[in-house]
This record gives structure tokens, sequence and C-alpha cells, in this order.
């Protein structure tokens, strides 16, 4: 078997695990991750599979670092064997190396000793995966994201492991991520916290003449300034004109009484991911724009009431649909809005875990965390949110983003 040192890519410097050891920084103790394999692999089992892959990139990686805590640069396979197989602890194959040097391209992030960095060429990430689907004779293999891998490094794996059958492993895989352990509600609490305490900040500087740019900035470093590793998307600040865009950049738009404005920010730690908004109207709200929060809001508290172990997400939607039937927003508006009161998604290390509205029937258990975000966005009107992270408890659930609904 190969070990990951300094001679098997070429490199200036060593890239060992004894080397890199020191500076291994997780947020969890090894046992959560050795816990987290226990179950993929008793799940592996039940589908009598010898190997899983688990592919990500620089822009999916929660499903990596789910397992192993490492951050790719690029493309990166994870590969798991059973208990069955020889290999006690998973692989981490990746083309993602900077400047030449595993150890400056966050090989150090991942407690996974058998590190094998290959170049960017899709025909030789797809020969050290087949070699270790070889070493282990893996006959049947799991794969979760399928979709990052592009098809010039599929055709190259399945030409080479000929007599080794595939099949999606990603629903089993994320049902497991997606009941969170305490460690990762402890963790999912702090970046809430963190991401709460940004958009505090920002709402309380609001103020006519302030730029969209400088509500931004004050967000930005207050989550920074609280532990922030990276945000999980870029904070949005939006008014005025583009209001009813919802998504957009920030620009030196000056704030205006009247406006009323869309925040939505998210800080990341570790991978870990949180997500929120408000609406804000500077100078209080016009009884039409009071008309339309009052939709969300009652929604809001509505649908996060029925929230709670065992409760299956149609019946949410379902009382959703009523709720914007009966509110006439999309008569009043046609052709301007959309109006979403069920609308949620998963987020903890990836946006699409269960619950989320791409996945209709799901039963809510406990400790599945989401972000849950009742919208209108109407075109040369703004946009309507409430937003925030939404944990199942034992009897209900609460949110971990704390602050304020009403800003209106």
């Amino acid at each position: 078997m190969k070990s990951s040192g300094s001679t098997a890519f070429p490199s200036k410097v060593p890239y060992s695990y004894e080397v890199r050891k020191k500076y291994i920084d997780l947020p969890f103790p090894q046992s959560e991750y050795d816990i987290r394999i226990s179950k993929i692999r008793k799940e592996m089992d039940k589908h009598s599979l010898d190997e899983l892959i688990v592919f990500g990139n620089n822009h999916e990686k929660g499903d990596l670092t789910y397992v192993s805590n490492f951050y790719p640069f690029g493309r990166a396979a994870l590969i798991l064997s059973t208990t069955k197989k020889k290999r006690e602890k998973p692989v981490i194959i990746t083309d993602g190396i900077l400047h030449g040097e595993p150890i400056n391209s966050y090989i150090w992030t991942t407690w996974i000793r058998d590190f094998r960095p290959v170049h960017r060429d899709p025909n030789e990430f797809a020969r050290e995966i087949s070699n270790v689907l070889r070493e282990d004779e893996a006959k049947k293999v799991g794969v979760v994201g399928m979709e990052n891998l592009p098809m010039t490094i599929w055709d190259s794996l399945k030409a080479s492991t000929k007599g080794t059958s595939y099949e999606d492993f990603w629903a089993p895989y994320t049902m497991i991520k997606s009941i969170r352990s305490a460690r990762e509600v402890d963790l999912l609490k702090q970046v809430g916290k963190i991401t709460a305490e940004g958009m505090r900040a920002a709402v309380e500087s609001i103020e006519e003449d302030r730029t969209e740019h400088e509500l931004v900035a004050t967000a930005n470093k207050t989550m920074f300034e609280l532990g922030a590793h990276e945000l999980f998307f870029p904070t949005i600040v939006n008014s005025g004109p583009r209001g009813g865009l919802k998504h957009s950049y920030p620009t030196d738009r000056k704030i205006k009484r009247g406006d009323l404005i869309y925040l939505d920010m998210g800080a990341s730690r570790y991978g870990y991911n949180s997500d929120m908004s408000r609406s804000v109207v500077v100078g209080g709200a016009s009884h039409e724009q009071k008309e339309v929060l009052d939709v969300i809001l009652e929604a809001y508290n509505e649908l996060t009431s029925m929230m709670k172990p065992g409760t299956n997400s149609d019946k949410i939607v379902e009382r959703a649909k009523e709720m914007e039937d009966k509110s006439g927003l999309n008569k009043k508006y046609k052709g301007r809005i959309f109006l979403g009161l069920a609308i949620h998604h998963a987020v903890g290390t990836s946006i699409a875990e269960f619950p989320s509205m791409g996945f209709p029937g799901t039963i809510l258990k406990e400790n599945m965390t989401y972000a849950f975000e009742p919208m209108a966005h109407i075109l040369d009107f703004g946009t309507a949110v409430i937003e925030d992270m939404i944990l199942i408890t034992k009897e209900g659930s609460q949110s971990m983003t704390p602050y304020e609904q009403v800003h209106w």
C-alpha cells in the first residue's frame, strides 16, 4: 500500500503525516470521525458494497469535509473500504495541488494519513482511484458526488476497472449526514450565532445615505471578528429598484427613507455553514409593505410551530400553499411575484441534504438542521424574507440564528 510520504509526489517540501500532524486543526475529536465512519460502513454492508468513493471539489466539498475535514483546491476523492477489507482507514486522492506543494494545499486540514496527490490530469486521477480499488479487490462500489466528476475521469475509471460495478450511494450517505451529532449541533449553533451577530451589526448600522457596500462590510467584518473562517456565500444587501431581484451583489447605492432592504448572509467555520435573512424598512413600513411582510411573518410563526420529530415535510408544504392562496399576493402581483412560504434547504456541510424542498416526503428527525425562509420577491417592490437556521429538537424546533425577525 502506498504511503503519503515525501517521495510519492515530486515536491520540495515533505508532506508525510509525521510532518503535517502538528498543524492539523480539527473541529472535533478523532472519535467523532470514527463514529461517522462506523455508521457509513454499516450502511455499506446493507448494500453489500466493498468500497465507497466520495467525490468533491473546491465548490462542492461538504461530503468530503464530513468524513475527513479536508478542503480541496481542485478535485478530490475519498475512498473508504468496508470492514471486510484489510484497509482500515480511508484514502484521499486529489489533483488540487497549488505550486506543486501538497503541504501548501490544505493537506494539513485532514486527519487521514493515506493522502495521495496527483497532477491535474484526468487519466492520472482516475488511475490512482483504480489502483486503490484493485488493491482492495473491490467488485461493488458505492459513489457519492458522481455529479462532481467530469465524464473524462468517469470514462477512464470505468475502463480501468472492468468487472467492478458502481451504484449511487448519495441518499443513504446523506441521511447519515443529515442527523447531526451533539458536537455538530454545538458547532452549528456557534456558526449561527456568528451569523446572527453579523446581521445585527448590519441592521443596526442602517441609516439614510449609507451604501449597500458599507452594510455588507459591517456584516462581514463582524462575522470574521467573531471567528468565521469564510463566508458560506457572498453577503447580499439589496435595496431600491433592484430590491425585487433578491440575489444580487452590493452597490454604491445610498439607502433612502422608505426602502425595503433585503439582507442575506451566512458564516462558515470548519466547513459548517449558516444562512439567515431579514427584511428591513427604513423609517417604518407603508401599508403595502406591511401587508406583504406580515404574510411572511405569519407563515414563519405558524409553519415553524409544525416542525418537530415525526412531521412529514409535505404537511408543512401543503399548509404553506393554503396560506399562499389565502394571502391573495399571487393575484395582486401577478407576473411580478415569486411567493414561496415553505422554502427550505438543509445547511450543514452541504446545502443538498435532508430536509430540502427538492426532497419531498422527508420525515423530520431530532438534530436535523436546515434554513427555513418563507419569501416573497416582487419586481419593482422588493424582497420580503425571514430566514433562520432551524434545529429539530426532541419536542419541537428552535432557531440557531437568534435575532428578532420584525424590522418594519
